[in-house]
């Protein structure tokens, strides 16, 4: 679990949460106080939500993959249709395989300026990869070992 922290003002934090596990099974303990969050946040302009979820299943195959791109096509089109994701049913869309770093690490930097923390929870090899993302970009890097 990996949680992005800046400072809107002196008194509001906002944060992004990206959520990357293997298979759609290892979601199901924490879908409850995902969905929470999503009905509690839907009452609020988008601009104004203070966390961002991002989902991400590592061993679905991606999209340019020829064997699923008609899956990928199916998936976003019940997404759009239904305002509910098929594999966790939460308004936030699974993506399949990982997040480019890069790029998250560059529109954290474009759209929120000041201070980013990176707080992370994981795999110490991607653990090494984000700590070196933060130096990189000039973030705060904490970790939790659980």
């Amino acid at each position: 679990m990996i949680i992005f922290h800046f400072l809107l003002n002196s008194f509001f934090f906002k944060g992004g949460l990206f959520w990357i596990n293997r298979d759609q099974h290892s979601f199901e303990w924490f879908i409850s106080l995902i969905s929470a969050i999503e009905l509690e946040q839907a009452e609020i302009p988008a601009a104004d939500r203070f966390l961002d979820i991002h989902l991400y299943m590592t061993s679905a195959l991606l999209p340019i993959d020829m064997k699923a791109i008609g899956l990928h096509v199916a998936l976003d089109l019940i997404h759009k249709k239904k305002n509910r994701d098929t594999i966790t049913g939460l308004k936030t869309r699974t993506q399949a395989g990982r997040p480019d770093w890069d790029e998250v690490f560059q529109n954290l930097k474009q759209q929120h300026k000041g201070k980013i923390t990176v707080f992370f929870c994981g795999s110490p090899a991607l653990g090494k990869i984000l700590s070196t993302k933060c130096l990189q970009y000039h973030m705060e890097f904490r970790k939790e070992n659980f």
